[in-house]
């Protein structure tokens, strides 16, 4: 189940992030443009949180940042362009970056986190669009931190603060708003998910469905492919216990580690059969035994555009990963069009549910490469 920076826009599916109604290089230009105006002198060495790889941040930036990214593509995009990349920041720093997503509680934890990485006298500055509410987070900084500055352009809101000098105790608001980014209660489910990450309140329903549709006689090895907090891996291990092995794959860093919780909560039921691999599922999955089933809730939004290439990509990766009479159970909404792609893949596709907008397919037997 699982969602370019940042606000994390998944429909169904894995995590993909965006930057709503802004450019890929105006946050960044908006990020750095206290330091191009002369307002803030460049930094020696500055972490960048959200971080994206970007040509906005040019040979006198790269050799001075670390990058923290906990969503895979974008960090090996990171990576491929010579950033130094971390999916979670450690130590201390003179100076900090830090990209707003659309998720006001994720924010607020990652301001704190990142008010906790600077040394006294430090510097943070942070930036969001306008249309994902920089505004008013900016004004609730101001009230818990305060604020030494701030820019609007790009259609964004760019403001800094420091931490003060000396042995001083943290802002009221801080362990407050680093307690809401955690793993929180997903409604009544008895599971846990934290803000930032996909369908963090409630199962998702696509989810939901696919389970629902699980066929007797799942076993052997088993794969889930944009896996984000662990809910049908948690129900393939409650119902199946013929199953040898399961993988989860997700890009998202920290929604692996909250399907880690929730997948061990089931203690005996998981013991020595749960493997965790953080990986973008488009670009492959990794050489490994091929499975006898994949199950999947791809994502299928690019930004605020409906993309059939990701689910492709995913129908793919399954189709390249699955034993040649293994069988692929794929969720998706209704009006996308897998179908094809999976008849170029697979040599049985048959629709098995329709249901509140979204569709279910058990397809088997591939197609050889």
């Amino acid at each position: 189940m699982a969602l370019c920076v940042h606000s994390q826009w998944r429909i169904a599916g894995s995590p993909c992030y965006i930057l709503a109604a802004m450019s890929q290089s105006a946050p960044i230009q908006a990020l750095i443009l206290p330091f191009e105006k002369g307002l803030l002198p460049l930094p020696e060495r500055c972490f960048l949180i959200r971080a994206e790889a970007d040509e906005a941040l040019d040979q006198e930036w790269r050799p001075r940042l670390v990058c923290e990214q906990s969503f895979k593509p974008a960090a090996d995009r990171l990576s491929k362009a010579g950033f130094r990349t971390v999916d979670r920041l450690t130590g201390d720093f003179p100076a900090g970056l830090c990209l707003l997503t659309k998720h006001k509680a994720e924010n607020r934890a990652n301001i704190a986190r990142a008010w906790s990485l600077l040394e006294p006298g430090g510097l943070l500055v942070c930036c969001g669009a306008n249309a994902l509410g920089a505004g008013s987070l900016e004004r609730e900084v101001e009230r818990a931190f305060g604020l030494e500055g701030q820019l609007s352009k790009h259609q964004a809101r760019t403001f800094w603060l420091r931490r003060p000098p000396g042995d001083v105790a943290p802002p009221a608001a801080l362990a407050e708003w680093l307690a809401a980014g955690g793993p929180q209660a997903v409604g009544d489910s008895g599971f846990v998910a934290r803000a930032g990450c996909f369908s963090t309140d409630h199962v998702d329903t696509g989810s939901r469905i696919l389970a629902d549709c699980f066929p007797e006689g799942i076993a052997g090895r088993v794969a889930d492919l944009g896996a984000g907090w662990g809910y049908l891996g948690i129900r393939l291990l409650e119902r199946f216990p013929a199953i040898t092995g399961l993988d989860l794959y997700e890009g998202e860093a920290l929604a692996l580690a909250d399907a880690k919780t929730n997948v061990e909560s089931l203690a005996a039921q998981s013991a020595g059969l749960v493997s965790y691999h953080w990986q973008d599922v488009c670009a492959g999955l990794p050489e490994v035994a091929p499975y006898d089933w994949i199950v999947s809730n791809p994502p299928f939004h690019d930004g605020r555009r409906a993309d059939p290439a990701i689910g492709q990509a995913f129908i793919t990766s399954a189709w390249k990963a699955i034993r040649r009479r293994g069988k692929f159970l794929l969720v998706a909404n209704q009006n996308l069009p897998y179908e094809a792609e999976l008849r170029r893949r697979f040599r049985s596709v048959e629709q098995i549910r329709v249901a509140e907008g979204f569709k279910v397919y058990l397809s088997s037997n591939r197609h050889d490469r």
